[in-house]
């Protein structure tokens, strides 16, 4: 048996590949499989793989293993010469390994089906980002490492055995044998997996900055746009070498259209829709749809689905790179003209889709508009710059001050839009600056007549009133106060009363918060009486619902009751979402003041659920410990209360959301009574649980409480199928679902399924609970 396989190894051992290999291998076993194809996105390991799969199979070939490396031939036809030569006489099984058919695989395919048709005993392993399409080709997609995600508090033992993670360490160990993951470094280590997107072969050549750079200044400069060009070992094939070649070689073989049209995709951050694709694509519609086509099997574009929202083209961060290097190139004037493309389009977006921020279609619409958060920043930016080049031009003074004026009023319109998208998203601070410095852009004097316009003291008024909103949100309600104030002074210069109320009653609601309850419930109770007089039922709902915590804290419950259940029908039958959970959360306040614990913890659910159907991170935190609260004392929760509240402190850390002095001094002393309930350590186990829990879990670990009577004690005795107690047993000894499904060979989804079962079954929260609550009704 002869073997001539590369001997390239990127990684001392294949990490996060175990399932594929056993894939790859099983097929290779099975003398029925004759074309099996490697496919994904350049520097995913395809090679790397392959060679590995073979190697373990080495005996099933008696014929040999026979490689041919496709990009290092000098033309097609020497390479159907050097594939001609390794078929030509094969008498035993023999197999063939064909690495990077990408760019060949069209003509390869023709001679390729010959060959296989003609020798039974061949065995063909073919890598590449494209497929072959032969008859009988078996596809076998395979992807980056999963990194760890977004984590709200990163710790080394979460994340230890993450792939991508692994990964990264064994390699910088070997660049620096000084580096470790410590509780000091894992969140920049988290993030550079995060960035890097989980590549295996960009994770490597990142990890050897290592001997330059500790983890935070290596982040701070990949995040700078150094791994474009990252160096690699000279004993590699070129396109490999360094991250920049691994794009080169992706994008080989696309037509000049198609390159224009990834260079104007690449200045998308997170992603857009086949839509936005469309829309910004300077091919016609049948060119743009080959070119589309072209990118997704080629794994330049990936489409991923969103199960509450439009599906997304992404693009690896290594193409991206390349796609801005070719936007560059092709000169100022188009890279610009593409720019303004792209903030032209999300100009005209957020501002249709602001009306449908409070209809009946909110959760749908805000979770666009959610998505498109970097790409409305990157917007933002360029906008910001435009106006900046504006003020700087020479010529004719006049003109200049029209044009940056125009602009402005379109940041500002942009701004004014982004108001629901960002509370809900947490994104308090940034949108506050943006509101704040498209207001003082504005409020310039070298405005003349103009700042006087009609639109021009509209626009700063609604800046001033966002800004309030936001800054409400974020605690600082002297803050919020000033610019309600401003708000409504320049609605007064315009002589519209209509458009002063809603803000009048923010004011209201900011003075209240700061202590002036007299002039906050006086003013409140005169703007209710005008948003009623004109017919304005969303802003006459948000000034009651002010007023009903008005009159809360006055202990006037039953006027407070009356107007929340208005509120709330009005809220549900408009269908604004995100205002109903605030009034419902509102109402478990009023409950627990009834003393109706029942009432308020249904209510808090209410809340929860409502604000998690739309992503809501602003109001979150602030619900889940006022349900902490509720349930520290009942039986069978204090560790479930003990990871909301560390989630909801972690979240809090996250938005820059504050919670009121009162309240702190009500959660320092229930962290305080769970460590003594708990004991020491299992206080700091459910506590780190909490820490690393998700956002979108959050709201599930609330939801998932059982109902006063029937404990988890309670909740335990439901008895196991023997199928889940043996998956729970599984759990118990620290099994993943994968290794469980092998282990009961099921499928991983049904392990998924049955671990879900058994957490319902048993009131846990986490793998963790399942564990500890397994062993002691052991």
């Amino acid at each position: 048996m002869s073997t001539d396989l590369w001997t390239y190894r990127p990684a001392a051992e294949l990490v996060g590949r175990e399932l594929d290999l056993i894939g790859v291998q099983g097929r290779l076993e099975d003398p029925s499989v004759r074309l099996i194809t490697l496919t994904g996105p350049g520097g995913v390991g395809k090679s790397r793989l392959a060679a590995e799969a073979a190697a373990g199979v080495a005996e099933l070939f008696p014929g040999g293993i026979h490689s041919v490396d496709l990009p290092a031939c000098l033309d097609l036809e020497s390479v159907l010469k050097s594939v001609d030569k390794t078929v030509r006489d094969i008498t035993e099984r023999t197999l063939l390994l064909l690495d990077g058919v990408e760019h060949v695989a069209g003509e390869l395919a023709m001679t390729l089906a010959r060959h296989l048709g003609d020798t039974p005993l061949l065995t063909v392993l073919a890598t590449g980002q494209e497929i072959l399409r032969i008859y009988g080709e078996c596809v076998l997609p395979v992807s980056a490492l999963p990194p760890p995600g977004e984590l709200l508090e990163a710790d080394v033992a979460d994340v230890q055995d993450n792939p991508a993670v692994q990964l990264f360490v064994r390699c910088g160990r070997r660049a620096n044998p000084a580096f470790a993951l410590t509780p000091e470094n894992v969140g920049a280590v988290v993030d550079i997996c995060n960035l890097l997107e989980g590549i295996p072969l960009v994770l490597e050549l990142a990890a050897r900055r290592l001997r330059l750079y500790p983890p935070q200044e290596l982040l701070g400069w990949l995040r700078r746009g150094g791994d474009s060009h990252l160096p690699g070992p000279v004993d590699v094939p070129e396109r490999q070498r360094s991250t920049l070649a691994i794009a080169e070689w992706s994008c080989h073989g696309l037509n000049g259209p198609q390159r224009s049209l990834l260079a104007r995709l690449a200045l998308f951050q997170g992603g857009l829709t086949l839509a936005t694709a469309e829309k910004v694509s300077p091919l016609g519609p049948a060119e743009t749809a080959v070119a589309l086509e072209t990118m997704l099997d080629r794994g330049l574009l990936t489409l991923q689905e969103h199960p509450r929202a439009d599906s997304r083209l992404t693009m690896p961060r290594t193409v991206r790179a390349y796609g801005l290097a070719l936007l560059e190139e092709a000169g100022p004037e188009r890279a610009l003209a593409a720019r303004q493309a792209h903030a032209r389009h999300y100009r005209r977006l957020l501002p249709a889709l602001e009306g449908r921020f409070q209809g009946s279609e909110q959760q749908r619409w805000l979770r666009v508009a959610v998505a498109e958060h970097d790409n409305v920043l990157a917007a933002l930016r360029h906008l910001e710059d435009e106006d900046a080049t504006y003020e700087k031009a020479p010529g004719d003074g006049g003109r200049a001050r029209a044009d940056r004026a125009a602009a402005l009023l379109e940041r500002a319109a942009l701004v004014t839009a982004c108001l629901q998208p960002w509370l809900v998203r947490g994104a308090l601070k940034e949108g506050l600056r943006w509101f704040d410095a498209t207001g003082q852009a504005l409020k310039g004097a070298e405005w003349g007549e103009r700042a006087e316009d009609e639109e021009w003291l509209r626009t700063r008024a609604r800046l001033y009133c966002g800004g309030g909103v936001l800054a409400a949100a974020l605690g600082d309600h002297d803050g919020a106060a000033y610019r309600h104030r401003r708000a409504v002074a320049l609605y007064k210069r315009l002589r519209d009363p209509q458009a002063a109320a809603l803000p009048s009653a923010r004011l209201g609601h900011a003075l209240f918060r700061c202590g002036e309850r007299p002039e906050g419930q006086a003013l409140l109770s005169a703007s209710l009486v005008t948003l009623d007089a004109h017919g304005d039922t969303a802003g006459s709902a948000e000034a009651a619902a002010a007023l009903a915590e008005v009159l809360l804290a006055a202990g006037e419950t039953k006027q407070a009751r009356t107007m929340l259940d208005r509120v709330g029908r009005i809220q549900r039958q408009n269908g604004a979402v995100r205002d109903l959970a605030r009034t419902v959360h509102l109402g478990a306040r009023l409950c627990l003041y009834e003393g109706d614990d029942s009432g308020a913890r249904s209510a808090l659910k209410e809340s929860i659920g409502l604000y998690e159907s739309i992503g809501e991170r602003t109001e979150l935190p602030a619900a889940l410990e006022m349900f902490a609260l509720l349930i520290l004392g009942q039986p069978g929760q204090p560790q479930r209360a003990a990871r909301l509240l560390a989630a909801a402190g972690a979240l809090r850390s996250r938005t820059g959301v504050g919670a009121e002095r009162e309240r702190q001094d009500r959660l320092r002393a229930a962290v305080e009574e769970l460590r003594r309930r708990l004991g020491g350590a299992v206080f700091a186990t459910a506590w780190v649980e909490g820490l690393r829990l998700r956002p979108e879990a959050m709201a599930a670990e609330a939801l998932a409480a059982v109902e006063p009577g029937r404990g988890e004690e309670g909740a335990e005795s439901v008895a196991l199928t023997p199928r889940q107690l043996q998956v729970a047993l599984l759990v118990a000894d620290g099994m993943t679902n994968r290794q469980i499904a092998q282990h009961l060979d099921i499928a991983e989804w049904t392990v998924v399924n049955h671990v879900r079962n058994v957490m319902r079954k048993l009131g846990c929260g986490s793998r963790v609970q399942i564990a500890w609550a397994v062993g002691r009704s052991r």
